[in-house]
């Protein structure tokens, strides 16, 4: 959730709505029509067979030797990959201009100077994306394209835009007993000034929350934060007294009562639902400290049906509105709070925050649960800098957590052993396999996620960004060809010894050497944290 009124973006109980995301279908198809999407930065397509990388991941010129997946499978090299796949998806708001959001055009009159990842790295894509899979009509491949969601058309060259699709979903459904006539009238959205709110844990009792203020809008949701009001038990969950509620945006074609009965709005309704449904069975069944929580949803219907939105529109023209009621989290996320000190983040601070999150992403794997969009702008800070420096100046900082892991659009609950084929995630972030469009596992792309979030963090950059001394020619590859390539070096921690590079070391590496979450959390830089935690 982003709180325009700071000079920082923030980012509250999970909604990520920046750094661009991509995807293709479960079967590799990249549609028909533009079959490549610019990246932001220029992409010059090179055969680009003069590197190597050795062993301490340095790149070498020179080289004739081509990089190939190690994988017997007939796909194309490494080194011949400059762009990302082609994203494919729906548009629910097509008609807006193309504009920067507030809070990128925030950063941009911002006076401070940052430092190169920051620069570089500011959320490139306004609109919050999520995720589909599944093939549609070729009717609707031609068609341009503004923000983007799924598996429909690939976005124009001209629209420098990346995102990520909406996967089928495979989870059993969740088991309640709501009636869907009793649930489906008309119900006051976020945005008018009250609002109540069923607890997830009990749908029979009803709160009721009143609106502080905005603090966020992307292109499928506005977040506010709202208060809880008529508290008559003193005793009540002190959690929540202040929530952040998720006012959820439908794509503009389910509520328009003309295309009904459409392959259009059949296909759009179902991959809507589908992700839908997914967030809420995971955000629903887990609970861990460094997790953002779930806490209450003002319609039961959402929780209650196997198909809501199916349920819903079989009665009525239109959508109810909907609100997720989420735990707050005031520090913003930790993008922000790079942004705000400069990149200067001490040591010790970043040691915890990777520390939990490490503690976070162990939990969901071992509950085979897969993230699919780890980056810095989906871990959340409980409290603000200054209330987190005065917990550890009173040593109260090991008694509680500090993070909290949000934005669970592209998740995936799975089957023991099973692997994943729908390309998607974050640019910046997503791990080569999936650039390749091979089967990949699930938990090792989190795991690579998690290398590129804490060299971000050691270095104040990301590891496929060009170096800040980089000639024309290395600067002019795009970022997929760096990632395919492994494509990375140290520089600002070069010289510095730290328990932190064995990680990067052995999570941005190839799949078959890559550490899985059990080791990263049993390394030495990680333990040295959580054995002083008390609340875990």
């Amino acid at each position: 959730m982003v709180e325009n009124n700071e000079m920082h973006t923030k980012v509250y109980a999970g909604l990520g709505i920046q750094t661009p995301r991509l995807s293709t279908t479960d079967n590799g198809d990249t549609g028909k029509g533009n079959d490549k999407l610019r990246s932001l930065h220029a992409i010059i397509t090179e055969n680009n067979s003069d590197y190597e990388i050795d062993d301490a991941n340095n790149v070498k010129e020179g080289s004739n030797s081509a990089l190939s997946t190690p994988v017997n499978l007939s796909i194309p090299k490494f080194d011949k990959y400059s762009e990302l796949p082609t994203p494919m998806g729906y548009t629910p708001n097509h008609k807006a201009t193309n504009t920067l959001s507030p809070q990128i055009e925030k950063y941009k009159m911002s006076s401070p100077v940052l430092t190169p990842l920051y620069m570089s790295k500011i959320r490139r894509d306004p609109a919050l994306v999520r995720k589909i899979d599944d093939n549609v009509s070729d009717t609707y491949h031609h068609a341009p394209q503004h923000r983007i969601i799924s598996e429909l058309p690939p976005l124009p060259l001209a629209e420098k835009q990346r995102i990520a699709s909406l996967p089928t979903m495979n989870e059993e459904p969740m088991k309640f007993g709501a009636s869907i006539d009793t649930i489906t009238e008309e119900e006051p959205s976020s945005e008018e000034k009250q609002i109540d709110g069923y607890l997830v844990d009990d749908l029979e009792k009803k709160l009721k929350f009143e609106m502080v203020k905005v603090i966020g809008e992307g292109n499928f949701s506005t977040v506010y934060l709202f208060e809880r009001i008529g508290v008559t038990n003193a005793d009540e969950d002190n959690r929540l007294q202040q929530v952040a509620v998720k006012s959820i945006k439908y794509p503009e074609e389910l509520n328009n009562p003309e295309l009904k009965g459409t392959s259009v709005y059949t296909d759009i309704m179902s991959r809507f639902e589908t992700s839908l449904t997914r967030e809420l069975s995971v955000l629903k069944s887990i609970d861990h400290p460094c997790i953002i929580k779930l806490y209450a949803i003002n319609n039961k219907i959402f929780l209650a049906s196997k198909k809501p939105v199916q349920d819903i529109l079989s009665k009525n023209d239109k959508l109810p509105p909907l609100d997720l009621i989420c735990s707050y989290c005031s520090g913003g996320d930790i993008l922000g709070t790079a942004i705000a000190m400069a990149g200067k983040l001490e040591l010790w601070f970043i040691q915890r925050i990777f520390s939990e999150l490490t503690l976070a992403v162990k939990y969901l794997h071992e509950n085979n649960i897969i993230h699919r969009d780890l980056k810095l702008e989906n871990i959340l800070l409980k409290y603000p800098m200054e209330k987190i420096l005065e917990m550890k100046e009173s040593n109260l900082l090991n008694n509680e957590s500090i993070i909290e892991l949000g934005d669970f659009g592209l998740c995936k609950q799975l089957y023991p052993g099973e692997m994943c084929t729908t390309r998607c995630g974050s640019e910046d972030y997503v791990s080569p396999e999936i650039l390749m469009g091979i089967e990949y596992d699930g938990k090792l792309s989190d795991t690579w996620a998690m290398g590129v979030i804490l060299y971000g963090l050691l270095e104040n950059r990301l590891p496929f960004d060009p170096l800040p001394n980089a000639n024309f020619r290395q600067r002019s590859r795009s970022t997929a060809h760096r990632i395919a390539m492994f494509e990375w070096k140290w520089s600002k921690m070069l010289d510095i010894e730290s328990s932190a590079k064995e990680i990067v070391k052995n999570t941005l590496i190839r799949k078959n050497s890559r550490w899985r979450i059990e080791q990263i959390y049993n390394s030495e830089y990680i333990q040295e944290q959580v054995t002083k935690l008390t609340y875990i």
